[in-house]
């Protein structure tokens, strides 16, 4: 009878796993997520029948993890939206950036403090949407399972003076700059488990608080049991001391609220390779399948021992317990080779997985590299070109300088030219008025004395008249 009921809770844990598993997409993210943001953006389906959100935004230029700030807590960097639906997308799920939709969100289970990516250097740090391709494993952190490279354009760099600002935005750097900044930085991505709960290391706290000269004090996170409590207590005294989130349970992510929801469906799919997306909630559930395994070994521990108590009363009962014992510690050892097989090969596959995306991560900055040097010489190649340019510049300027002088000089000697023969032509009326002048003068000097000439010679006349009328009166007499 008992073995009945150890099959019986065995058969029924493993139907309901398998339902867990079966079921589809939508229906394992749950209704509190959907009915929370459907008045913030949009639900739609973009194929292999997975409901994404996209927020319902103005601006071309917005993306997540902008508007906010950096606190750092008990459970490391914390981004302390300022967007009414900052609680659920930045703590749950993942960013991706489509070239039809834009930026959409695809819901998860796990609590992060922010799922982002990190870079820095010694005077900027920054940080981007972490790709839906990365996964967490307690004993590794963040792996990938899938190859993807964040744009430059998606990150945000600050000066770390800055970093832990309100309204951080106004001090990020120009998009005209990010290609250089990008860079000259070197990926950091630093999670781990604490407390029962995801905790984001990034850049370390002692470095951003010694490269920013400031004192960054850290703050309790309390969970609150009402996600509307957020909105009230965002203006509290308390604020600076304790920093308030909701963690999200069974029974909130459960909430049937599907049908409360309108879901667009495209016909356009998406580039994301929703194959290589694994949810929190699945790997939840292979955390459940092998607590489940464990109670039932402890179901067939308890079993066996209390077997074994009723079989040295009866030694005909001791001898039959004693051969299925037999052959369920031969049926466990064999579940537990193969349980190893299995957790090898798991392990062989991450660290495969560890291996290409460093060997990724090496190519990735050989290629940055390569690009660096390539922008370098084209750098120098344009300060060449615009000292050569500069050159050419002044060489015309000269020039033109000198034919400007020489056609000054020109127009001067011709000016003098003009001058002289005007002077000359002046001069030679000044003569020829002169001269006229004299032949006037001369004439009137003729003239004169020509009538000076007749009148003494009239006078003579008269006089010789008079005194030959003199003698002859004289004769006469």
């Amino acid at each position: 009878m008992k073995k009945l009921i150890i099959a019986a809770v065995l058969i029924v844990f493993g139907f309901s796993a398998n339902a867990d598993a079966n079921t589809d997409y939508a229906k394992r993210v749950g209704g509190y997520f959907y009915t929370s943001l459907a008045p913030h953006g949009t639900w739609i389906e973009i194929g292999f029948g997975t409901p994404v959100w996209r927020p319902t935004m103005i601006r071309k230029s917005w993306a997540p993890y902008r508007q906010g700030q950096w606190i750092y807590t008990d459970y490391g960097w914390y981004w302390d939206s300022y967007e009414s639906f900052g609680d659920i997308v930045y703590h749950y799920g993942r960013w991706y950036f489509d070239d039809y939709y834009g930026w959409i969100w695809i819901p998860d289970y796990e609590w992060a403090p922010a799922w982002v990516d990190w870079r820095y250097d010694d005077d900027y740090i920054g940080w981007a949407p972490l790709s839906p391709y990365a996964l967490f494993d307690i004993s590794i952190g963040i792996y990938y399972n899938y190859d993807y490279y964040v744009s430059y354009n998606h990150w945000n760099y600050v000066q770390y003076n800055h970093f832990c600002d309100d309204n951080v935005y106004n001090y990020y750097v120009a998009p005209k700059y990010k290609y250089r900044v990008h860079n000259r930085t070197k990926m950091r991505t630093n999670y781990s488990y604490y407390d029962g709960r995801i905790r984001n290391e990034g850049v370390g706290f002692d470095r951003i608080r010694e490269r920013s000269g400031r004192n960054i004090e850290r703050r309790n996170l309390v969970s609150v049991d009402d996600p509307r409590d957020l909105s009230r207590d965002r203006n509290s005294k308390d604020r600076n001391k304790e920093i308030r989130t909701y963690f999200a349970n069974s029974d909130d992510i459960s909430r049937d609220g599907l049908r409360d929801v309108k879901i667009e469906r495209k016909e356009r799919k998406s580039t994301l390779e929703m194959s290589k997306v694994e949810l929190g909630r699945e790997r939840n559930l292979d955390r459940t399948k092998e607590t489940r395994k464990d109670d039932n070994r402890e179901v067939i521990r308890k079993e066996r021992e209390n077997t074994n108590i009723d079989t040295r009363k009866k030694t005909e009962d001791t001898r039959k317990e004693t051969n299925s014992d037999v052959s369920r510690k031969k049926i466990e050892d064999d579940r537990k080779i193969q349980e190893r097989k299995e957790l090898d090969k798991r392990n062989s596959e991450i660290e495969k997985r560890n291996n290409d995306q460093i060997k990724r991560n090496e190519e990735n900055k050989r290629s940055e590299e390569v690009n660096r040097s390539e922008q370098i010489k084209r750098n120098e190649q344009v300060e060449l070109q615009r000292k050569a340019n500069e050159e050419m510049k002044k060489r015309n300027e000269v020039t033109i300088q000198k034919r400007e002088e020489k056609k000054s000089n020109t127009e001067v000697f011709k000016q003098n030219d003009e001058r002289k023969v005007e002077q000359r032509k002046e001069t030679q009326k000044i003569e020829q008025r002169n001269q006229n002048n004299q032949n006037n003068n001369s004439n009137v000097n003729r003239n004169t004395e020509v009538k000076r000439n007749e009148t003494n010679n009239r006078t003579q006349t008269k006089e010789n008249t008079r005194t030959s009328e003199k003698d002859n009166r004289t004769r006469n007499r």
